[in-house]
């Protein structure tokens, strides 16, 4: 459920914004659906790993990041799994 103020910004056009590092501002935003036959072939994978579903997603955007440069040394030691 998005907070009062970010309905708001919604609502009236704004762009959010922050000093907070970019992964640091979407990590509680971060929401997307799977469809169910990719779900069972993540599940699949995270099972072969003995991690959770979850955590086997955060690991792969983690890396993604890293890989693109967006996170550096220290913002990845915040980055919590």
């Amino acid at each position: 459920m998005a907070s009062k103020k970010y309905k708001e910004m919604q609502s009236s056009g704004e762009k959010p914004h922050s000093d907070q590092p970019k992964h640091k501002q979407l990590i509680k935003m971060l929401t997307f659906r799977v469809v169910p036959a990719y779900y069972k072939e993540i599940e699949k994978v995270a099972n072969h790993k003995d991690m959770t579903v979850s955590k086997l997603i955060r690991t792969y955007i983690k890396e993604g990041m890293k890989r693109d440069g967006e996170l550096t040394d220290k913002e990845e030691k915040d980055f919590g799994l």
